[in-house]
């Protein structure tokens, strides 16, 4: 795992800067594809991606019941580091962001739980990748006032970390007007 851990931040700036985030048409799916392809060339371990799960649930009696027409779809996962990753292309981070992924990691046996924002800015400020990374810790259980369990865990955030502005490293684009000829439409 400290082999992904410490390629991950040359392989997301790698990615973001190649992909060039001024490029509005650049979407998770164009950044999943390249990091993909990215782990691959300097792990070369399996990367499986979107990965699609029937959504499930306890009913009263504990049971596990498959929900229909319902699945969730991780990124990417890769078994031999016991991770899941789950990608992002929006102007910040949220807490949504991260309950989504604890909870895909809660339903799963995986340990590690790589959140990545291949930031879109709006502004063009923060051009940036933005990583965290949480271990599953111990599981919790409580008991409600009607006497069920619920469970979950517990995470620990082991790493996070932001890749170099694009913008203060590659700076805007620079258009010059040398030779421009007007065409009136007279």
């Amino acid at each position: 795992m400290l082999e992904l851990f410490n390629l991950l931040p040359e392989l997301l700036q790698n990615t973001y800067y190649n992909l060039n985030p001024f490029n509005p048409n650049n979407t998770e799916d164009n950044y999943q594809e390249l990091l993909r392809e990215n782990l691959l060339i300097k792990l070369h371990k399996r990367i499986e991606s979107e990965i699609t799960v029937q959504k499930s649930a306890k009913n009263i009696l504990g049971e596990e019941i498959y929900l229909k027409n319902k699945t969730e779809r991780y990124d990417l996962l890769m078994n031999c580091f016991n991770a899941l990753f789950e990608l992002k292309n929006v102007e910040k981070l949220e807490k949504i962001h991260e309950y989504q992924l604890l909870s895909y990691l809660d339903n799963t046996g995986k340990k590690y739980g790589i959140l990545i924002n291949f930031a879109k800015s709006k502004n063009f400020k923060n051009c940036i990748v933005h990583c965290k990374i949480y271990e599953k810790d111990e599981l919790v259980k409580k008991d409600d006032e009607f006497g069920n369990t619920y469970a979950k865990y517990n995470y620990k955030l082991i790493k996070d970390f932001k890749s170099q502005n694009y913008l203060d490293f590659m700076g805007q684009y620079v258009i010059n007007e040398t030779n421009v000829i007007n065409i009136d439409s007279d």
